[in-house]
């Protein structure tokens, strides 16, 4: 056998090699992701036994199951959906479809990512990470709202309507009636949509595009997240927040609203809640104006005025998400204060996520736009929970 054809015989060995490592990878991979995805869902741990996994230890501590029984995922705050770190940032995903991936990494995490609509569905790793830093900027998950993964579209879950009456018996006497009564509420994930325009330039010569682009998403997202769950409206495609939902409870500064002076109506939003059997308040959330106004309150001579014990151990939250235009008798530049315990806030979501980039609607000035969506919605465990001080004005 002479050079020529060793060198050939070699090459076609190694060719082989090649497509027989990366489709052992593919399968492996995808083995893996079936794993994760049989375990996430019956929340039990891998046949491999060991410890519980971090999926099987939140659906542990939620207490919630479904109509099977099985422990069902509910993140707090300080939990994460993603279950493995992935190698590049959401960013980094956006700069490659754009310019091309630079190295083997993203070179696998665009592979097989194009959907039938021409979009790139971001990989389950990486859309959850983009989905905890979301979550990590959200005023609402900051109060306590917790979130509840969503494996399909709907979601069905159980809420306490009302409480059952108890009270005490006589021997033989009648057991005193009022059952409590549990209503159906559903989750339908509806779409939430963000858009970032970036010069061609930008993609091509900024070395940290990638983490600016993400940072923007989270941001503009976050903040429409909390706008829907605390103000939504229900209509227009957007999910019912807090203020707009049934049976919360309501205290109003005055018929035509009126200015914050002391911490009265807020201890009387506190005292809703109490006659209503709920949890202490874990967070109240406001405009930043409402915020600083409550601040600047001093009395007759100037000094500060003190805030009852009250008040002060609830945590006073603000986001820019706060309507400061609301209608309150013959006003019309009124806010709220929303108080109470907001882990019966439960915000469901998809973890899938989609980016698009278009160069057509910016042509005319050389830009691309890059538009992600992903689905969510919101609900209510329990809307006495919660309270809303209305007629704020500045």
């Amino acid at each position: 056998m002479d050079t020529q054809e060793l060198t050939a015989l070699l090459t076609e060995q190694n060719t082989a090699l090649t497509e027989f490592t990366a489709k052992h990878e593919a399968e492996v991979a995808e083995l893996k992701a079936t794993v994760r995805a049989l375990e996430a869902k019956a929340a039990r741990p891998s046949a491999g036994g060991g410890d519980l996994s971090e999926v099987t230890k939140q659906a542990a501590r939620s207490g919630w199951t479904d109509t099977k029984g099985n422990p069902v995922r509910v993140l707090t705050k300080s939990d994460r959906m993603a279950t493995e770190e992935p190698e590049i940032g959401l960013g980094d995903f956006v700069r490659s479809i754009v310019t091309g991936p630079r190295n083997d990494t993203e070179v696998k995490a665009l592979a097989g990512a194009v959907g039938a609509s021409g979009g790139f569905t971001v990989p389950t790793p990486l859309a959850s990470q983009f989905i905890d830093r979301l979550r990590s900027r959200s005023v609402a998950i900051a109060a306590g709202a917790v979130t509840v993964p969503m494996d399909s579209a709907t979601l069905q879950m159980v809420r306490v309507a009302s409480d059952p009456d108890c009270d005490w018996r006589a021997e033989n006497a009648a057991i005193a009636e009022g059952d409590p009564v549990f209503e159906r509420v559903l989750f339908t994930a509806k779409t939430l949509a963000g858009r970032v325009p970036m010069s061609r330039e930008l993609f091509d010569d900024s070395l940290n595009v990638g983490a600016a682009v993400e940072r923007a998403f989270t941001g503009a997202m976050s903040l429409a997240l909390d706008r829907a769950a605390i103000y939504g409206s229900g209509t227009s495609n957007q999910p019912l927040g807090v203020v707009n939902t049934a049976g919360i409870n309501t205290v109003a500064m005055a018929t035509n609203g009126a200015q914050l002076s002391n911490h009265d109506k807020i201890l009387d939003a506190i005292l809703a809640l109490k006659n209503a059997n709920a949890a202490d308040a874990t967070a109240m959330i406001a405009a930043p104006r409402t915020e600083i106004g409550l601040a600047k309150l001093k009395d007759t001579v100037g000094n500060p005025i003190g805030v009852p014990e009250l008040v002060s151990r609830i945590p006073l939250l603000s986001t820019t998400s706060a309507p400061i235009n609301e209608t309150q008798g013959t006003a019309t530049d009124c806010s709220s204060i929303v108080l109470g315990d907001f882990r019966d806030l439960l915000i469901g979501m998809r973890q899938s996520l989609e980016i698009r980039i278009f160069d057509q609607p910016l042509a005319g000035t050389g830009q691309l736009l890059a538009v992600a969506w992903l689905r969510a919605d919101v609900q209510l465990a329990r809307p006495a929970s919660f309270c809303r001080l209305t007629g704020v004005r500045p």
